[in-house]
């Protein structure tokens, strides 16, 4: 009996490394190809406590069978760094400049909310030289526009803002890049078909050299009230959870999909670009997964540099994890990092950083 039940402990032991590889495989193969690897990446975090349970079991048991899960851990320690980190993010003294990144949510606009206020505070608080928006609603009134006000605020002498044309009636919607150094160059990199989301960089002046900085606004799942309802509360009747199992899915397959397509278009981009470039913004994606793997490729991770835990920038129900990243060329050195929970779903997430040779 008891070499029954051992078996069967393996047997299921056997699934979860196998649902681990392909959690791995997730950031090599694209949503266009099989698109339900994207799962298994989204999952990453629970197979691997999955077989982190496994691999103590077995040791408890003095079996070798731990070797197995032991190993599929050891093949994705790359995976694990980006992931989890446990370093302080203390901020330094020396910050040569700071970076921040922030999915403002149109500032609670459709909420009955106006949050600039606090966003302003978060920014000149963290002394901010770069800050990339997105989901920026750009409102005129009597003083001026929303980004006229937000640059005298924080004191930035540069902005640009770019506009996405998506039929709006109230405000321009799109997204603005907010910089203490001159602003040489601008452009939209265009994604196909219908979509509020998008990608636009800046050329920055930074001491005596050049540097791209890309604001980046991947696909998200578009999730309505109701899947959100019944993530939360899942109903009782089966033929129920089936029919809105399936319209989440196929949301997902959609979005995984559409960011693979945008992300294509962003690595297009990248191969012209002659000048070290900076990837800032909301991926819609966790470490694990195509997005993050393509687009970070050549590139420092600030939280894999400076941060501590699972970085979360998400808050809400689905998915937790950290979405939203500053990455950054490989002649710079990370000094600090630090996510801000302010009004939005999402966290103001900072950078300090300095130019190696400085």
């Amino acid at each position: 009996m008891r070499n029954f039940f051992k078996r069967f402990v393996f047997s299921f032991n056997i699934i979860a490394i196998i649902l681990l590889g392909g959690a791995y495989l997730s950031a090599f193969i694209s949503p266009t190809e099989a698109w339900m690897f994207a799962l298994l990446g989204l999952a990453y975090p629970f197979l691997l406590l999955l077989n982190i349970f496994f691999a103590i079991f077995w040791l408890a048991q003095f079996k070798w069978y731990a070797l197995f899960s032991i190993g599929i851990m050891l093949l994705g320690i790359s995976f694990f760094n980006s992931s989890f980190q446990f370093k302080k993010h203390t901020k330094e003294a020396d910050d040569k400049i700071v970076v921040s990144s922030y999915n403002v949510g149109l500032f609670g606009y459709f909420q009955s909310k106006w949050y600039t206020g606090e966003m302003v505070e978060a920014i000149k608080k963290n002394g901010t030289d770069i800050l990339c928006i997105q989901e920026f609603l750009n409102l005129k009134g009597e003083n001026g526009t929303t980004v006229d006000s937000i640059k005298k605020a924080c004191g930035f002498p540069y902005s640009y803002f770019q506009k996405l044309a998506d039929g709006r009636k109230r405000g321009e919607y799109g997204m603005a890049v907010f910089s203490r150094y001159p602003i040489e160059k601008t452009e939209l990199v265009h994604f196909d078909g219908l979509t509020g989301n998008m990608c636009m960089y800046a050329d920055l002046k930074i001491d005596t050299g050049t540097y791209r900085v890309y604001n980046v606004h991947l696909q998200s799942f578009k999730f309505k009230k109701q899947d959100y309802q019944f993530i939360k509360d899942m109903p009782e009747d089966n033929d129920e959870k089936i029919k809105r199992s399936k319209g989440l899915l196929n949301r997902m397959k959609n979005a995984y999909i559409k960011r693979a397509e945008q992300v294509e278009e962003i690595k297009k981009h990248i191969a012209e670009t002659t000048i070290p470039y900076f990837m800032i913004g909301d991926f819609n994606d966790p470490p694990m997964s195509y997005s993050y793997h393509a687009l970070s490729s050549g590139l420092k991770d600030a939280f894999v540099e400076n941060g501590s835990g699972m970085g979360k920038t998400y808050i809400g129900i689905m998915p937790n994890f950290r979405i939203d990243y500053i990455l950054f060329p490989k002649n710079f050195d990370g000094l600090h990092y630090e996510t801000i929970k302010l009004s939005s779903d999402h966290s103001l997430v900072s950078a300090g950083l300095k130019l190696k040779n400085e």
